[in-house]
């Protein structure tokens, strides 16, 4: 089966997820705090505005906007660090994440805002924590202003209409 290629790289808003692989026992808590080291140091390395995230116990979603480096390089670099680290953590060997992430890049505001809400809503929805700004692997407690996050998080400067578009389109 061929891979399908990207469509875009940079210069767009991407909400991404990216799985453990197969048969790889879920994160710890220190587990996931580690991950979140890791994103942080990838942040500084790779260049990226990071709007959204949670660390799930068998996957993680990301809202960000590359700047320095191209959305594969990105991940690519976030998972290798990240593997190492488990792995070194473990004392294990093999693969941590499956090889390949899903992407979607917000063509709209309210695709941004409606991102946001379902990364945050993730730990709620699996019955993980009662509200999203419990979860401490996640940004919510600092997008709703109920203390800080375990990684500082970028502001975006949309506009106040949900259907304006996030980046020059031929058809707009």
């Amino acid at each position: 089966m061929s891979r399908l290629r990207r469509i875009e790289q940079r210069e767009r808003y991407f909400f991404i997820t990216t799985n453990l692989a197969p048969n790889v026992p879920e994160l710890s808590q220190e587990e996931r705090s580690l991950v979140l080291v890791q994103l942080d140091s990838t942040r500084l390395k790779c260049g990226f505005l990071l709007f959204a995230y949670v660390v799930m116990p068998t996957h993680v979603h990301l809202l960000l906007w590359p700047q320095r480096s191209d959305l594969t390089s990105i991940l690519r670099h976030f998972k290798s660090r990240s593997s190492l680290a488990l792995a070194a953590r473990r004392g294990s060997r093999g693969p941590f994440w499956q090889p390949r992430f899903f992407d979607f890049i917000c063509r709209r505001v309210k695709d941004f805002h409606a991102k946001i809400e379902y990364i945050h809503g993730n730990p709620v929805e699996a019955g993980l924590t009662k509200r999203p700004q419990d979860w401490q692997w996640s940004s919510a407690a600092a997008h709703l202003h109920r203390g800080a996050s375990p990684i500082s998080v970028d502001i975006a400067r949309l506009p106040v209409d949900g259907n304006a578009v996030l980046w020059p389109a031929p058809w707009a």
